[in-house]
């Protein structure tokens, strides 16, 4: 289906199908608690439309919204998810630390902790060498 649909529109289509799936979240959890509601619906229309808007740029953001970017956005773009996998690691070592200290459940702060070491031994092996000889 995404291949029928512009590049510009899908980024908004992506934002208002999880936003539609946290709206049903949140009504099946809290009722139809009209504020919530509202302030998500409010939510997810302006980030839709600012999507829509700004993936319309000729700009870098832009063609990374729209997913159609060059090797220098791409390198740009696996940078960025490298420090935020190095934040999410670190924060997820402090929140151990703290859990710890705190004496509260460590077993949600266990599996925080593990995922960034599992998903780096992952990685290396989906992404590393394949043993080309030289």
């Amino acid at each position: 289906m995404m291949k029928q649909v512009s590049p510009r529109l899908r980024s908004p289509l992506k934002i208002i199908a999880a936003g539609a799936a946290a709206g049903a979240i949140t009504v099946a959890s809290r009722g139809w608690a009209p504020v919530p509601v509202i302030i998500l619906v409010v939510v997810v229309v302006v980030a839709a439309v600012g999507y829509y808007v700004w993936g319309g740029r000729d700009s870098d953001m832009a063609s990374s919204l729209r997913r159609d970017m060059d090797e220098r956005q791409l390198f740009r773009r696996m940078r960025a998810q490298a420090l935020v996998g190095k934040v999410m690691a670190l924060a997820a070592a402090v929140g151990y630390l703290v859990a710890v200290d705190v004496n509260v459940t460590l077993w949600p702060f266990a599996v925080a902790l593990a995922l960034p070491v599992l998903a780096f031994a992952v990685g290396w092996v989906l992404y590393g060498d394949r043993g080309t000889a030289s």
